[in-house]
């Protein structure tokens, strides 16, 4: 782990770098190309290589032309999560205090990988627990029940757990479901990484190349990451404001650094 602009970032493995790569590219790109960012990374090209192929054979990029990948958009659930990650501001529907439940204490733990997927699902669908074995969201996204229990179904959620609407809750239960997520920590979040960006944004037009790219890389995936795991909460839990701002920055931020990306591929080995 280190610190670009005073956030904390981890080195990406090869597949998570490829994975990266193909969705800030948005195109397709080279086997050469991606050894060269691996390089930056201190990831070898046989290293990268065998992501490549593990990639390939999982579904999730296409082999488009000869020694050329490209995300497959059709493919895993996950990669299409991350790589939708800058249409998050307009998922969001009106919402009426009902809530999207998931019920698990009949999904059995002894699968310890089945049961991380479990849990994922469930964190990257902005779900919390409001007793032990019951998960909730707000009801606030496009699609209502019946795309959410596809979400969870495609991201790994166990089929013995029930998911169903939870309407007319008590007014004790009401109250203490609108204060699972912690919405001063989430603000304070996006407004730390706003200032991140920002502060490298400017770092970007002054230094050497290879370092603008390797930061970019970097400081990029982190805010992305965080942008996916957002719950999306309503207006009545909490402000879209520093959600609208960090993805309308991270747009900006990431137009720039494909520029430079594309710069730099074009340099002479």
């Amino acid at each position: 782990m280190e610190k670009i602009c005073n956030v904390l970032v981890a080195l990406p493995s090869a597949p998570d770098l490829i994975l990266d790569l193909l969705v800030a590219d948005r195109g397709m790109l080279t086997a050469q190309a991606i050894c060269r960012a691996g390089a930056l990374m201190g990831i070898g090209e046989s290293t990268i290589r065998v992501g490549l192929t593990r990639l390939a054979g999982e579904g999730k990029i296409a082999r488009s032309e000869r020694g050329s990948y490209v995300l497959d958009r059709t493919g895993a659930p996950l990669a299409r999560a991350v790589d939708g990650w800058y249409r998050r501001g307009s998922q969001t529907v009106a919402w009426r205090e009902d809530w999207i439940a998931v019920h698990d204490t009949d999904v059995p733990r002894a699968d310890k990988t089945a049961w991380r997927r479990h849990g994922l699902a469930l964190s990257l669908r902005g779900f919390a627990a409001l007793q032990p074995g019951l998960h909730i969201r707000p009801d606030n996204l496009k699609g209502g029940l019946a795309a959410e229990r596809d979400h969870l179904a495609g991201l790994g959620l166990s089929a013995r757990a029930i998911v169903f609407r939870l309407s007319d809750l008590d007014a004790a239960s009401q109250s203490a479901a609108r204060k699972l997520w912690n919405v001063r920590l989430l603000a304070a979040e996006y407004q730390r990484l706003q200032r991140g960006l920002e502060r490298s944004e400017k770092r970007l037009r002054t230094a050497p190349l290879e370092v603008a790219i390797r930061d970019s890389l970097l400081l990029g995936r982190a805010v992305i990451a965080h942008l996916i795991r957002d719950p999306l909460l309503p207006a009545e839990l909490m402000s879209p404001a520093p959600r609208a701002e960090l993805l309308a920055l991270m747009r900006r931020y990431q137009d720039q650094a494909r520029k430079l990306w594309h710069a730099w591929l074009d340099q002479p080995q």
